[in-house]
Formats: C-alpha cells, structure tokens, sequence
C-alpha cells in the first residue's frame, strides 16, 4: 500500500477495488488503499481523503500516546477496505474539517484508533517504517533556511528524485512541503509563544521577514500580527 485513501460515506454508495463492487451503507468511513476508486455517481454524496506515507510519518508521532504496543508474535495484514460506522455528528465534524488536511487526518484517526485501536496501531507502524531515515531527516531539518537543492545535496540525490519522492510520500514537490511545513510551524508558534514575528520568521526556515510575511498572508488570508491579535 503506499497510501492511504480515506473516503466518507454519508449516502449509501459503492467502492470498486481490483475489479469488485462493495456496497457501502449510509454514515460508514472507508479506510482504504489509493487503487480504489468511488462510484462516479457517489462522488458528490461523500468525502475523499488522500494520506501519503510522509504524513503518516509524521502523525505518527503526534498520537503515539494512543498507539498500543507491538504484538510481534502476530504478522500485520492490512485490510485492503475498512469500513466502520460513524454517527451523523462525527459526520458533520469531519466535513467542517475537510478545509484544515493535518486536523482532518488527526482527528480521523484519532477516533480510529479509539474504535479498533490494535488495527490502526499497526498500520501507523506500517508507514512509520516506510522510508524512515530519510522522513525522519526532512521533519528533523525542515526550519533550517535551505533551498530544495541544498535539501537534494544533503541527502545525496538529484533534485528530481527529491521531488519524486515528496510527490510519492506527500502528494506536492518538496517546495511546495517545505513551505507548508514552515507556516504550518510559524502559526504553531504565533500562537503558543511570545516570540517576536520575525524570530518566529527565522526559526521557521524563511530567509527573510518578508517573504515569510507575504506567504503567511496567502495561505492564511492575513498578517502573522493579525493572527496573533485574534488571541490578545
């Protein structure tokens, strides 16, 4: 498997995998690979969801206090499609979700691991092990200033393979992921810490206060001191 597709069923509906049909009931969340493919005619009655073994990396480490110890008596079997039932509000938390992907996934799998706890713990380890040393590089280096090139030198490789890989692991080039992960982190701390906007720019790997103000402004429709405002 090398994602994880996720879809939400509010309407009953089918998913065709390897050329069979499965009927799905109304309310049910579908854990399943990306090779599966929703009925054209679901498509407008449910959420798709698409996880990269990148982010799955990463997430990870973000619920490990809810992932149950490794049973290693007992090999992983990952099920091909997942179906568990989800009350009409969890529904409605999910949609209002869908415009924030990282809590999405959180949130998700969170109420995952609370319903089949063992499952889904094996199959975070299954992506935690999927290319390890070099995810755990990039989440380890992604604050450092770098260009994607100086990234591609570091680790050895042509730029092009780097951007094969993040496209493999995250769905974007690693330009585009680098500066998500930056602004993800700079809003992280605007609004937990005290720090000034431009240590906050520095510490977040952008080469200057500007560019760091003008892509927080695109991504999130205003200025780092507006957001932090919202708090004061």
């Amino acid at each position: 498997m090398s994602e994880i597709q996720i879809v939400l069923f509010r309407q009953a509906g089918n998913i065709n995998y390897q050329g069979n049909t499965l009927a799905i009931a109304s309310d049910q969340l579908v854990v399943t690979t990306g090779e599966a493919r929703v009925s054209k005619a679901d498509r407008g009655t449910r959420l798709n969801l698409f996880c990269y073994p990148g982010e799955l990396h990463a997430l990870y480490h973000e619920v490990v206090d809810l992932i149950c110890p490794c049973d290693d008596t007992k090999p992983f079997n990952i099920i091909p499609i997942k179906v568990m039932p989800v009350f009409a509000e969890l529904s409605n938390v999910i949609e209002q979700l869908n415009g924030n992907r990282s809590l999405l996934m959180k949130f998700i799998f969170i109420y995952c691991l609370g319903m089949e706890n063992q499952y889904f713990s094996g199959l975070l380890r299954y992506f935690l092990a999927h290319n390890n040393k070099m995810l755990s590089y990039l989440e380890k280096n992604f604050m450092q200033p770098w260009s994607v090139t100086r990234f591609a030198e570091d680790l050895e490789i042509e730029v092009r393979k780097l951007n094969f890989f993040f496209y493999k692991n995250y769905g974007v080039s690693a330009k585009q992921w680098l500066l998500e992960r930056r602004l993800n982190y700079a809003r992280q701390q605007l609004l937990e810490t005290g720090k000034k906007v431009i240590d906050i720019a520095v510490d977040s790997g952008f080469s200057s206060h500007s560019h760091f103000t003008e892509s927080f402004k695109k991504r999130y429709l205003c200025s780092p001191k507006i957001m932090r405002s919202t708090l004061a």
